[in-house]
């Protein structure tokens, strides 16, 4: 590795290390690369200040590079024997296999567990899929976003009522940018104004100027955000109202878990920027496999803050903590829910 960085620069990355022999002599072949763009000296832009889950992509490079990541994951497989894991770590696998979680992330706990002396497979999978309970975003301005149908408004207005409920004594408010359902007619409003919540419509960014002075000496604002089209990202709309680079601005992007990867992916691209803080996962009791919690928290790098399950707006929403997750991974059980008779898979994670 030394020699590596010393001669292509600390942004080299190795492709392939295989042992090979030659003339009855054994030595190792390492293939490494480098991008040339890397190495030519580039201003600093804003993209320099992100964290690296809201930079925005490289081009050819980071595209053919995960599809390297990828080949390379395809072709471990085969070699991940999981009869050299203990028996309960082995059918705690097989679970994850079956609720479609990532071959990368199996590949990369496989060696991290084959490896351990003590091995968690808890452990390992809370480094791929964190949580922070929404109740710690401080933050004045909730923002909820999402794509069409992902339920992020009956999510917001789950969120607001939780807010109103731990403190009474707040000016609690909530804005509809969505201009479909501005004027009046929104269920938004109408739950609102029935849990005596301030509400506002603010469909442009001048109306949401002006709600931003108006609602100055409120404590929380919940902002339920449109469905972006296509062509337009998140960073954008938050830009046109002046809500970049503000600290008391926290965005949540709510997601069901049933999506396909590639699915995940174009919101992912559409959606990332700094301003969003975490992963709001909604109608998880319409899901049949749960591997997406996962996915998703390796592809992003935000926290779950919140699990939203059946109809209603009481009793169906629970601030994300470790222990649910894996109850929704192995279990399939919803938070606040009986323990099903057989939890078999849960205990050998």
């Amino acid at each position: 590795m030394a020699q590596i960085k010393k001669e292509l620069g600390p942004e080299a990355v190795i492709l392939s290390n295989q042992t090979r022999r030659e003339n009855g002599m054994s030595y190792c072949e390492i293939m490494a690369a480098v991008d040339q763009d890397l190495e030519v000296p580039k201003p600093a832009s804003e993209d320099d200040q992100l964290p690296q889950a809201a930079r925005s992509p490289r081009g050819g490079w980071e595209k053919e590079w995960c599809e390297i990541k990828g080949h390379l994951s395809a072709l471990l497989k085969p070699h991940l024997d999981l009869d050299a894991l203990p028996p309960r770590l082995k059918m705690a696998m097989q679970h994850l296999e079956r609720e479609e979680v990532e071959e990368p992330v199996l590949t990369g706990l496989f060696l991290k567990l084959k490896g351990a002396q003590n091995p968690s497979l808890l452990a390992e999978l809370g480094r791929v899929a964190t949580v922070k309970p929404y109740g710690e975003f401080r933050q004045k301005f909730q923002l909820m976003t999402g794509p069409s149908g992902a339920g992020k408004t009956s999510a917001l207005l789950r969120m607001a009522l939780a807010a109103k409920q731990a403190h009474p004594s707040w000016r609690i408010g909530i804005v509809n940018c969505d201009e479909r359902t501005a004027g009046g007619k929104s269920p938004l409003k109408r739950s609102a104004d029935l849990s005596g919540i301030q509400f506002a419509d603010a469909a442009d960014p001048e109306d949401f100027d002006r709600i931003l002075i108006a609602c100055r000496n409120f404590d929380a604002i919940f902002v339920d955000l449109p469905a972006l089209p296509q062509g337009q990202t998140l960073e954008t709309w938050l830009r046109a109202r002046s809500l970049t680079g503000r600290d008391d601005v926290a965005a949540h992007l709510a997601l069901p878990p049933h999506f396909t990867p590639a699915h995940y992916a174009r919101v992912w691209e559409q959606y990332r920027c700094q301003a969003l803080q975490s992963v709001v996962w909604t109608k998880l009791d319409e899901a049949g496999t749960f591997g997406s919690l996962i996915n998703v928290g390796r592809m992003t790098e935000l926290p779950a803050s919140a699990f939203c399950f059946g109809p209603g707006l009481t009793g169906t929403m629970a601030e994300a903590a470790s222990q649910a997750m894996w109850k929704i991974v192995f279990s399939h059980q919803m938070p606040g829910v009986q323990a099903p008779a057989s939890q078999t898979v849960e205990q050998a994670a």
